[in-house]
């Protein structure tokens, strides 16, 4: 299997090296995909490379992927024919119940997610679903702290990609479950702030979700990333972004079978 390529081009580089930066100063950046002329998606995902490149030089560990425009229905209005993928780093992993600092983001929103766990190393070259599901320890609520380091979420596709699908940081619930212990084909999930219901009991399909996880690891595989024991998969939104400020908690329950939450501390300034 082929390494990744490296990224060389001055222009891509530039690119990475600003939405870091302005993650660094916590100062949101105009869209990069009009300041560095960002031709296509092709181009996104070697920004995004970069940006891995350079996080990766600096001691950063990765741990697993994330998947985006999981909706068809959305990939149709934008004329895209798969999800778009991201990178997580171990060091954007929090614990359920922590109360994150405000001053570790620029301007978080929240999604609720299933994450899947590796419970083994993804064989080489392509991927079987039956493969896939053996290597699975288990699935467990997941929240996603999305925060773009475009100025307003002022966002086209590419600027996401670029900037590694807006992501932020990720609160995963303390224990995966086997998948043969969930009900199918649906889950009942429920998402609270501040103690009100947002969702309630509200069903989704777990099928679709290791769908997008078969699809995430296959995609990867591919470009010569193989996924690893103990890497992360979050499998896509399963409810609009929630909008989260200081002081603000956020509960997920999976039915009977696990919650996660986190609050957040400090104060805008």
């Amino acid at each position: 299997m082929s390494a990744p390529v490296a990224i060389t081009e001055p222009r891509l580089l530039g690119a990475a090296h600003c939405l870091a930066t302005a993650r660094l100063e916590r100062h949101p950046v105009p869209r990069v995909s009009e300041t560095f002329a960002l031709a296509n998606l092709d181009e996104a995902y070697a920004v995004q490379a970069a940006g891995m490149q350079q996080a990766l030089a600096q001691g950063r560990r990765l741990c697993g992927a994330k998947a985006g425009l999981t909706s068809a229905a959305l990939r149709a209005a934008l004329k895209v024919d798969e999800p778009v993928y991201g990178r997580l780093f171990a060091d954007t992993a929090c614990l359920s119940g922590e109360a994150i600092a405000w001053e570790r983001l620029l301007q978080p929103k929240v999604e609720i997610e299933l994450a899947l766990v590796l419970g083994h190393d993804l064989p080489a070259g392509e991927i079987s679903h039956e493969q896939f599901l053996a290597c699975i320890a288990g699935a467990v609520p997941a929240l996603e702290i999305n925060d773009s380091a475009i100025i307003g979420w002022q966002l086209t596709l590419m600027d996401a990609v670029a900037d590694n699908i807006s992501s932020g940081l990720y609160v995963l619930g303390d224990q995966p479950v086997p998948l043969a212990q969930l009900p199918t084909p649906n889950l009942l999930i429920s998402l609270h702030k501040n103690a009100q219901p947002v969702l309630l009991d509200t069903s989704v399909a777990l099928h679709d979700c290791l769908a997008t996880g078969l699809w995430l690891v296959r995609k990867l595989a591919r470009r010569g990333q193989p996924l690893r024991a103990g890497d992360v998969l979050l499998t896509g939104a399963l409810a609009p972004m929630l909008d989260v400020g200081p002081g603000d908690h956020v509960r997920m329950v999976m039915g009977e079978h696990g919650a996660v939450e986190c609050s957040f501390a400090g104060t805008t300034a």
